[in-house]
């Protein structure tokens, strides 16, 4: 066991934290707010900062993303820096932000993107900004000076990829008592990240398996990929075809909303995975408590909360309907409380 880990106690300080977490129906009421002001009140408890609309949204964002990490550090302590599957899980933050950053090269913007997160250190010369060579040339990240920003979602679809590499690399390293079930749990999320991305790719772009499988994450030793190729290999308007599907279960069986025939509901098959995503992480935090299962889990749960935030804090800045973002806050967190 390494040293300053209690398992019996991190897992007590994570369903502390998760008690007072936004997920389920407690997200859900947040999108009752009128105002992106009131959202701020309800989660930080104290009042806005004195910014307008659009950019208290975004300061309301960061703010959500950073109290997490905190979160996760306080309980993980130094483990974060002393094991590297850590390390690289929580780089997670380091690659989202570099994403605003090359994003913002792109868009010849005259200042970098903060990260909202004092305590973060890119693993990139970020003072550089905006010269590529100097912030990335000597990293982890050189490549994107090769290929160039001219297609910048190819760029962060590769950094997606890179981060799962690197993140499946630093578990095998783990000792299997500590790792736990883990391994299968990445795996899963590995295999439902490229199963939405690739049906999106397909329905919304009319991509064929060729342009799609080079785009898609793959683990050293694992299969992540196959129930991906399969399914974009089915017709979309014949339900028999998914049949005995691995992941039939999932599949919305609704009509059209013109009234046609069947057709592959994407959103509401993403929506579905999600949920069974999270529900497997739920259930899993209570286990193996002698291992690192409860920090991951608590991990990936806490991205599923900031995700809901932040699409809620969105919908309150377009002006959506409240039961449109109450409905997608507790999809996207699992319906608990």
């Amino acid at each position: 066991m390494p040293d300053g880990f209690e398992g019996a106690y991190a897992y007590a300080r994570v369903c502390g934290s998760l008690a007072r977490s936004y997920l389920g129906e407690r997200t859900a009421a947040l999108a009752m707010s009128s105002r992106v002001g009131e959202a701020w009140r309800s989660i930080f408890g104290e009042p806005p900062p004195a910014l307008p609309e659009a950019e208290l949204a975004t300061a309301a964002e960061l703010a959500v993303r950073a109290r997490a990490v905190k979160a996760l550090r306080g309980i993980a302590g130094s483990l974060i820096r002393a094991v590297p599957f850590f390390e690289s899980l929580t780089r997670r933050w380091e690659f989202a932000y570099l994403k605003n950053v090359l994003a913002a090269v792109a868009d010849r913007s005259t200042e970098a993107p903060g990260t909202g997160d004092p305590e973060l250190e890119p693993g990139f010369h970020a003072s550089a900004y905006p010269d590529l060579e100097a912030m990335l040339k000597d990293g982890r990240y050189g490549w994107v000076v090769e290929a160039g920003l001219e297609d910048l979602p190819a760029v962060k679809n590769r950094l997606d990829r890179q981060y799962y590499t690197e993140l499946w690399a630093a578990l095998r390293e783990l000792p299997a008592g500590l790792a736990g079930s883990i391994p299968y749990l990445l795996r899963l999320e590995a295999e439902l990240q490229n199963l939405l991305w690739g049906l999106r790719l397909k329905r919304y772009y009319s991509m064929g398996a060729d342009e799609i499988e080079p785009l898609l994450i793959r683990l050293k030793g694992v299969d992540a990929v196959s129930q991906t190729l399969r399914a974009i290999g089915r017709r979309a308007d014949a339900r028999s075809e998914w049949a005995l599907w691995k992941w039939e279960r999932l599949i919305p069986d609704a009509r059209r909303e013109d009234g046609g025939e069947w057709y592959f509901d994407v959103r509401g098959f993403e929506a579905a995975a999600h949920d069974f995503l999270f529900q497997r992480l739920y259930h899993r935090l209570h286990f193996e408590l002698d291992s690192y299962v409860p920090l991951y889990c608590y991990f990936r749960i806490k991205e599923f909360e900031t995700t809901a935030i932040h699409g809620i804090i969105e919908g309150i800045k377009l002006e959506a309907p409240a039961a449109e973002m109450m409905a997608f806050a507790a999809r996207t967190t699992g319906g608990r409380p």
